[in-house]
């Protein structure tokens, strides 16, 4: 066990919002021959309980400023704290402060927490302490010299120590009291962070009209200088599931650049078509599925004018974005007081998605490499025409919006098909059959799936169904097996870059 030397005079540094028990510290500390330094309120506290005490500013010949806020940031006090007794340079340095050497620090901190139950921000704030964190820190960092006692149920511990120590104490016991005290101000940090964060947040929190459920309530944290409400120009309330709604559609729009038009419902499209106008694209989208297109979202990428306005108006929709109204067009869809129109010319989209989960929230980078003839490969001498190939691309920029098991058969950039959301690909692709079979006559379509085929059950079923390319990612143990299908039955089959999961 290491000890300190016995000297004569020892200082103690004791600088206390709780000034209970402070008798009882002063009293045995005295009969170890310390002398005490102090604070304004605290050494008036220990001078009318009968003992000496040297106010620091009367030591330092800094007085304290700005209502007490600067009191014991000083460089004759951490020179004092910080100093290395062993160390020559540093003794030599110090002396030359004529200030004395202290032993002893005793400091509890502004009680922060329990200030938080007040309303008033500005008691809260001065319930932040600087100095007295910085004195423990300072004391704590130099625990090979100086004790440091922050918690009042330590006093007893203190008192035990010098007792059995000749007024010094171990360097066993400065140790364990120092990791003690950085474990205090790091919980004392801790809170005022969180305490700031929800300050932030709160300012940036928006309630909305109620969750997925109308039982559930539902918030917004605003992390960008746009939110959805700026967009807004007409409608009711945005609620939780509108938003997550515009945001899958947004995030599908963002693949075209002709005209085009996705209508989306529980965050799936349901109808999506590419034209050489908008208005017809409109058209095409809703014929895709005008049961599922009820109470949709429909989002465009062309501005909308009265005619198309007229298109839309005949149909229970949700909400309209788009990044451009007409006058004409905005007045007549106005009519509508609860339809929900969003202008939102750009959208930008970070490079990480996250998600919450009951383990934490987990991230992972956005995965919207472009889609085109670059992203897919025949995977034999078998190839399509660029009719079929325009097809299969705008395909797969559907699917990957698509939940899993997803699969999108489309015609001249139409969607007339789509199989979403099964536990199996099989019933995905039968769903999308009977899709295409109750609203479209025409037998030749393409098919993209944003996962492999695992078994030739499914391309059987596409070839007899009149299918005439297929796009899918390769990686199952039986690709040799679809492969040769595919080339024993002409059917042109092409492989993606990547697989298009979305769960």
């Amino acid at each position: 066990m290491v000890v300190r030397k016995t000297i004569n005079k020892k200082y103690a540094l004791i600088s206390v919002f709780d000034k209970n028990k402070l008798n009882y510290l002063c009293k045995n500390l005295k009969l170890h021959n310390y002398e005490f330094i102090s604070t304004g309120s605290t050494c008036a506290k220990i001078k009318s309980l009968g003992y000496n005490c040297k106010e620091i500013s009367a030591i330092t010949k800094f007085k304290e400023m700005l209502d007490g806020r600067v009191k014991t940031l000083n460089q004759k006090i951490y020179a004092s704290l910080l100093h290395k007794r062993e160390n020559k340079k540093h003794v030599k340095e110090f002396k030359k402060l004529n200030f004395p050497d202290i032993d002893l620090v005793v400091v509890n901190l502004y009680p922060f927490k329990k200030s938080l139950n007040s309303n008033n921000e500005d008691k809260i704030i001065e319930m932040i302490d600087i100095g007295g964190v910085s004195l423990i820190r300072a004391a704590s960092k130099n625990f090979k010299y100086v004790t440091t006692i922050c918690d009042m149920s330590d006093y007893s511990y203190l008192i035990k120590e010098i007792n059995k120590n000749n007024g010094n104490t171990s360097i066993g016991f400065r140790k364990i009291m120092a990791q003690k005290a950085f474990k205090i101000t790091a919980d004392y940090d801790a809170e005022i962070n969180k305490w700031l964060g929800n300050k932030t947040a709160s300012k940036n929190k928006f309630k909305l009209r109620y969750g997925e459920n109308p039982n559930q309530k539902s918030y917004i944290e605003i992390n960008k200088n746009n939110s959805i409400f700026d967009y807004q120009i007409n409608g009711k309330e945005i609620s939780y599931n509108n938003i997550i709604d515009v945001d899958s559609g947004l995030r599908c729009l963002s693949e075209f650049s002709e005209p085009t038009t996705v209508i989306l419902k529980h965050t799936n499209p349901c109808g999506v078509a590419s034209s050489e106008n908008i208005s017809t694209s409109f058209k095409r989208a809703y014929d895709a599925d005008p049961k599922s297109a009820f109470g949709g979202v429909v989002l465009l990428n062309r501005s909308v004018n009265l005619n198309l306005a007229n298109k839309i108006f005949k149909s229970f929709f949700e909400i309209i974005v788009a990044p451009e109204f007409e006058r004409s067009a905005l007045n007549l869809l106005k009519k509508k007081s609860r339809l929900i129109l969003l202008k939102i010319k750009n959208n930008y989209f970070d490079n990480f998605e996250v998600k919450s989960t009951s383990f934490g929230n987990i991230f992972q980078s956005s995965g919207l490499e472009k889609i085109n003839k670059n992203f897919i490969s025949h995977s034999s001498s078998i190839t399509t025409t660029n009719k079929y190939l325009s097809d299969l691309i705008f395909s797969l920029k559907v699917v990957r919006h698509l939940k899993s098991n997803a699969i999108v058969l489309s015609k001249n950039k139409q969607t007339v098909g789509l199989g979403i959301g099964q536990t199996n690909r099989i019933d995905s692709l039968k769903i999308a059959l009977n899709r295409k079979k109750i609203s479209f006559k025409a037998s030749d379509f393409v098919c993209a799936s944003d996962g492999f085929f695992p078994f030739i059950d499914g391309l059987k079923l596409l070839r007899a169904s009149g299918c005439r390319a297929i796009a899918q990612p390769s990686g199952s143990i039986n690709d040799k097996k679809i492969i040769s299908y595919a080339i024993q039955n002409n059917l042109p089959l092409y492989f993606t870059k990547n697989r298009l999961f979305k769960h």
